[in-house]
């Protein structure tokens, strides 16, 4: 609903219709941060979300937020292998082939909302120039397209993440 009071900001037909359209966005705003410092104050709450939220955001390209999200919609971080972490996060490669016909990989299933969210970090994680923006830029040198490689980039995030997790249960930290 903020998305549609934007485009309708962008485009008013008069100065009230623009008022309304602005009252509304601070309202879902304030909505969204509200929502945003209860989750916060949850996991604050609990030691064991605590750890799992700061080994995350040891990950370059993960921030607060996108750590936040990770807590509450992957529980299973840090208890699968990169294989299964991947496919449920939708960023891992399934092959189309039949027969003597090699088509393309494409990723597919997984949970989208977690998959949305790691795009925008691999996008951060790109630009940055940490390990994981040189990873991608060899990846593009290398001539994948730049799609593939934020998409490689995406899958590399989310198996960092539950391998710190996995580490860390390990030894009881």
């Amino acid at each position: 609903m903020r998305v549609q009071e934007k485009c309708r900001l962008a485009a008013p037909e008069n100065d009230y219709i623009k008022e309304s359209c602005q009252k509304a966005i601070d309202f879902f705003n304030n909505q969204i941060d509200e929502l945003n410092d209860s989750i916060q104050k949850i996991i604050d709450g609990n030691p064991e979300l605590q750890k799992r939220q700061k080994i995350i955001r040891t990950v370059p390209g993960i921030g607060i937020k996108l750590s936040q999200d990770f807590v509450c919609l992957m529980p299973e971080l840090g208890h699968l292998n990169k294989k299964e972490v991947a496919s449920l996060a939708g960023v891992a490669p399934h092959p189309k082939e039949s027969g003597k016909t090699i088509g393309y990989r494409r990723i597919t299933g997984g949970r989208s909302n977690v998959r949305r969210k790691l795009f925008t970090a691999a996008m951060a994680a790109a630009k940055s120039k940490s390990a994981l923006g040189a990873f991608y830029s060899k990846l593009v040198e290398s001539g994948k397209k730049k799609m593939v490689a934020i998409t490689a980039l995406m899958r590399k995030i989310i198996v960092i993440a539950n391998a710190r997790l996995k580490e860390a249960i390990n030894l009881h930290i």
